[in-house]
């Protein structure tokens, strides 16, 4: 159901022409200021969450290039979202799903609901098809893995390991950091690949296996396949598998 068609089950016909035109008003970039200001206020004031959330969840889909207006017309929103409580919750986790601007929506979701909702809407709006050829929602993508390096996601690696093959190097960082981050015996085998990956577009993620690898002491499952142990100047894989410093050779 789209916001205008919700507009008739809540409104008089005089009402619902308003709030059509404050939606229009809301969402658009080019609208005077104090319009746009005047229809945020008008869905801070309709209690009806199923018309006010979603008109006022499309300000946050565009910025204005004065910063100080665009973050007080955003905290506007904000507040109008927040005030419903719990009944936003359904609403703004669907919004997350198709938007690519999640910074305000998380920041929404983390003030109504719980650490296991953001969780859950974080992994449900990854995308794993093939995104490499749109830039929004590759960048999507990266965004919602770096916000859950912060966080637990159990029994996600095999899916999180679909990002360590992504064409954007960002992202498989990105993912690269938020598996290093779980307690998952898992982990260890979904990266250890990279420790023998001298190309130049993984070296940062080369770098954070390896410390990974050391910091946690796990095991590497084929030692052999490195000459004479060798990862780096300062650090061997041992014969049990472990990452270990490299002596020192003394000096002739």
């Amino acid at each position: 159901m789209s916001i205008f068609s919700g507009f008739k089950d809540f409104f008089s016909n005089r009402r619902e022409a308003r709030a059509e035109k404050a939606a229009r008003t809301v969402k658009n970039p080019k609208a005077i200021k104090e319009d746009r200001w005047a229809a945020l206020e008008f869905f801070n004031s309709v209690n009806e969450p199923e018309v006010a959330i979603p008109a006022l969840l499309a300000r946050f889909d565009f910025s204005l290039e004065h910063g100080i207006n665009d973050t007080r017309e955003k905290e506007l929103a904000m507040e109008g979202i927040t005030r419903h409580g719990a009944a936003a919750i359904p609403i703004v986790r669907g919004h997350l799903l198709t938007t690519t601007r999640i910074a305000w929506p998380l920041k929404i979701l983390k003030s109504v609901g719980t650490e296991q909702d953001l969780v859950d809407t974080l992994k449900a709006s990854l995308n794993f098809t093939d995104v490499s050829f749109d830039e929004n929602a590759t960048d999507k993508n990266y965004d919602i893995l770096c916000y859950l390096i912060d966080h637990k996601v159990p029994q996600f690696a095999d899916k999180l390991a679909h990002f360590l093959n992504d064409p954007d190097e960002r992202v498989r960082f990105a993912a690269t950091e938020v598996l290093v981050e779980q307690d998952d015996p898992q982990i260890p085998q979904h990266l250890e690949r990279f420790l023998s990956d001298e190309s130049a577009e993984n070296t940062r993620i080369r770098q954070a296996v390896i410390n990974a690898f050391w910091k946690n002491k796990w095991t590497v499952r084929n030692p052999g396949i490195f000459p004479e142990g060798h990862i780096i100047d300062t650090l061997y894989v041992s014969p049990q598998g472990t990452l270990q410093v490299r002596s020192p050779q003394p000096l002739s």
